[in-house]
């Protein structure tokens, strides 16, 4: 039922918007995902947990000149799982803000149809608390860390005002990440705490490939 109203919705603004698109000087391109979820296990009474999750990401740029886009990625997400039973002492929870910039180059391939090359650079903070009760132990995680990456991907106007993609998330990327984690664990609480630095370069050119690859939309805001 939510994917018939979502498909009227796409047609309704399609037939609204007709014209040839352009990716004109002066337009902005709007884009973005929200998502969330409450899952609940009672399967095994005696271990029944609650998992819920909830994510958002907004992608905004603008139209420097034609066909070539500069803008900001903002984003954030939190979790929290625990037994349903004892949410405050057997717990795995945490959150992540992130914010940067990104350009984005298009170039046509045929009417309405575009290649597009991507380079985003993103910081990073997330925090992470894990608790449990049964072994008396407490983690708490705190995490800045920066990602350059570069992502491909084809576009394809199904009406002047909306774009849909098909992209390949991260397909390079080098990150640098440093965390505190801070230890209490025993009766009495002992506490412990270390510090990490990590760098990465990670590549999704293998044989998987394929199955990396995502759809999303984007809207093109303007008159020009």
């Amino acid at each position: 039922m939510r994917t018939k109203i979502l498909l009227t919705i796409v047609i309704l603004f399609c037939i609204a918007f007709t014209s040839n698109a352009q990716l004109n000087k002066g337009n902005y391109l709007l884009g973005g995902s929200l998502s969330f979820s409450n899952v609940k296990n009672t399967s095994t009474p005696n271990n029944a947990y609650t998992d819920n999750y909830f994510g958002a990401n907004v992608q905004l740029g603008r139209l420097i000149k034609n066909n070539t886009v500069l803008g900001v990625i903002v984003s954030y997400s939190s979790s929290n799982s625990h037994l349903t039973g004892y949410p405050d002492s057997n717990y795995n929870k945490g959150n992540t803000t992130s914010a940067g910039v990104f350009y984005r180059k298009y170039k046509r391939l045929v009417k309405d149809l575009y290649f597009f090359g991507e380079v985003d650079g993103v910081f990073s903070h997330s925090k992470s608390n894990q608790a449990n009760s049964n072994y008396y132990y407490v983690t708490k995680t705190s995490s800045d860390g920066g990602t350059v990456s570069f992502i491909p991907g084809i576009s394809y106007a199904i009406c002047n005002k909306m774009y849909i993609e098909l992209l390949m998330p991260d397909i390079l990327a080098a990150s640098y990440n440093h965390s505190t984690t801070a230890y209490t664990s025993g009766v009495p609480p002992v506490l412990t705490s270390g510090k990490g630095n990590n760098f990465s370069f990670d590549t999704k050119l293998n044989s998987n490939f394929l199955s990396s690859f995502g759809i999303g939309f984007k809207f093109l805001l303007g008159k020009k």
